[in-house]
């Protein structure tokens, strides 16, 4: 409840600043869409090491780290867009939570966020795996 008390002050001044109606979407960094066949190994890379049912030992761990990382580095190379800077940070933030879960933790939140990432910056294809049926027999 004291929360609520002091959080209403604040609203109104925001309110009043920005209007009901204010679009603060226009503050927000433009969506770019990157032809995803242009990344087609990189992400097929990336989805094989993710969605495999092979055991998730070291040496994957640090794989899909390695390629999560090379991937964040070639979207924001030759571009200074700001939604692939706040793109690949979160592509290097899964790199690290790759890199750190281990084989007996489920990997559903790498799985579930390398899917949001690459929704955002590409167009769906189907070659694009979603789960581990989606894999051809390696």
């Amino acid at each position: 409840m004291q929360f609520a008390m002091r959080a209403l002050p604040v609203t109104v001044v925001l309110v009043a600043i920005f209007g009901c109606n204010a679009d603060l979407s226009q503050r927000l960094p433009q969506p770019v869409l990157l032809n995803a066949d242009d990344y087609r190994q990189e992400v097929t890379d990336i989805d094989r090491l993710l969605f495999s049912p092979k055991p998730y030992d070291d040496a994957r761990r640090v794989q899909l780290a390695d390629k999560l990382e090379g991937l964040a580095s070639r979207v924001t190379a030759g571009s200074d867009a700001p939604f692939l800077k706040m793109e690949a940070t979160e592509i290097r933030t899964l790199a690290v939570l790759a890199k750190n879960t281990r084989d007996s933790v489920p990997r559903d939140h790498l799985e579930e966020n390398w899917m949001r990432i690459r929704n955002n910056l590409f167009e769906d294809r189907s070659w694009m795996a979603r789960s581990a049926a989606d894999l051809k027999s390696e």
